[in-house]
């Protein structure tokens, strides 16, 4: 969805500019100074999205030098492109690089065309989660079609969520949910294969750390399953997690979680409860995007929400 669409609402704040006199920088990677290189073609337009990890901002911008010290103070920064290429620091930059700033970095940047792109602050500098391990600068990571594109789809569903949002509070509920599928996409982009291989000798060590995560998973009950509280609540990072599941199941924490939280909604749905909704099933469990999750949920037990709920409420009324 491009900006132009979006629009401002409870959560979401848009800005728009169509006169350079008028322009401000946004200081969420720090201010710059931009000079247009068609200041008769001037525009922009922004969509500010603030959520409890930190600020995320949707921006494209006009052909322009932009020259700033980019960074954040605390945490860490990322350049998510969506339309994207530059020059910068003398390096060609384009759709497929995320731009990853830990501390403060000098950056000179030659843009030729209008360029779309998502500025993200996180409040934690995420080495928990093996993103981007070195100490201060700017570096370039390029991604995977596929991880790239799954990652942009899951920005732009968050930010048309915002722009239609007409519950503050309603919106606050869902952070978390939404902030756990954005994490999940950037650690399929930014932890390199070679991070979650394991080291000779390990599996049995890995295997009991799983037996341990299901074991949380069981005490945890209806609650959401976070990567970071299960984490926490193992004294582990959530790299090592990730790294167990790799090796022990073959497939990523998030898709393990993912299949845990499926198959507590089946549960809840197959119980058929009076005035239970997918949609409410769905929320309970962390997922956020429901066409996403009605497609996760057919893959994985051949048929669509809708219809365990009725099967459920079936079985409940013949009880």
């Amino acid at each position: 969805m491009p900006v132009d669409r979006l629009k401002p609402s409870r959560v979401l704040n848009i800005e728009r500019f169509s006169d350079f006199s008028e322009f401000r920088a946004n200081e969420v990677l720090g201010l710059g100074t931009s000079t247009p290189l068609r200041p008769r073609e001037f525009s922009l337009a922004r969509a500010i999205l603030p959520l409890q990890s930190g600020l995320f901002v949707l921006q494209r911008a006009f052909a322009r030098r932009f020259e700033a010290e980019m960074g954040t103070d605390t945490g860490i920064g990322l350049v998510v492109p969506l339309t994207f290429h530059s020059i910068t620091n003398g390096v060609e930059i384009d759709s497929s690089t995320i731009g990853v700033v830990r501390g403060k970095a000098p950056v000179v940047s030659i843009e030729h065309q209008p360029n779309t792109y998502l500025m993200l602050r996180f409040n934690s500098d995420m080495r928990h989660r093996g993103w981007a391990d070195f100490n201060t600068g700017l570096a370039s990571v390029r991604v995977q079609d596929d991880p790239m594109a799954r990652l942009r789809a899951v920005f732009l569903e968050m930010f048309s969520l915002a722009s239609a949002c007409e519950d503050a509070r309603e919106f606050e509920t869902l952070n978390r949910p939404i902030q756990e599928t954005v994490l999940a996409g950037l650690d399929a982009a930014l932890v390199p294969a070679e991070a979650r291989a394991p080291r000779p000798g390990s599996f049995e060590r890995h295997r009991k750390l799983i037996a341990r995560l299901d074991e949380v998973v069981e005490l945890f009950g209806s609650q959401p399953l976070y990567s970071d509280d299960l984490a926490m609540a193992l004294g582990v990072s959530v790299r090592t997690l990730q790294t167990a599941t790799q090796v022990v199941h073959g497939v990523s924490l998030h898709h393990y979680l993912r299949l845990k939280r499926l198959w507590a909604v089946r549960v809840l749905l197959m119980a058929g409860g009076g005035g239970l909704t997918v949609k409410a099933a769905a929320l309970a469990n962390g997922f956020w995007h429901l066409g996403d999750f009605s497609i996760g949920y057919k893959r994985a037990f051949g048929e669509m929400p809708s219809e365990t709920l009725a099967r459920g409420r079936r079985s409940h009324y013949r009880s």
